[in-house]
């Protein structure tokens, strides 16, 4: 199962096509829905400069559309053989940052937690 994984991740790093459109109001995602803070996804950035195809994280799109969104079949428990969300998202963005800092390039975090996640801010009274 993990071969696979590595398999599916490196496929879908090295599947590099042109600057792919990425819809109005998407450019920038942030994912709230996590325990250790936002999320915050530069979705343009990995389209345009990363040329990372959109299929690489959309997987289940047939090219017809817009893309669902992740949460649509991510949940944050696991939906029969569906990955629950931190879990896949862990898997495919560590996973090809890591991917890519092992080819030689710089890439996003891979291992500091806070990097991605950004903790609320504790306001005093």
């Amino acid at each position: 199962m993990r071969s696979l994984l590595t398999i599916l991740v490196l496929l879908g790093c090295s599947s590099v096509m042109g600057a792919e459109q990425i819809p109005p109001g998407k450019e920038i995602l942030y994912f709230d829905r996590s325990k250790m803070g936002v999320v915050t996804f530069m979705h343009q950035m990995h389209s345009t400069l990363q040329g990372v195809n959109c299929t690489t994280c959309h997987h289940t799109s047939r090219g017809e559309g817009q893309p669902e969104d992740c949460h649509n079949c991510h949940q944050p428990q696991p939906q029969g053989d569906v990955p629950e969300s931190a879990a896949a998202f862990h898997t495919r963005c560590r996973g090809c940052h890591q991917y890519t800092v092992d080819s030689g390039k710089k890439a996003g975090p891979v291992k500091k937690c806070t990097l991605c996640h950004i903790p609320p801010v504790n306001k005093k009274k």
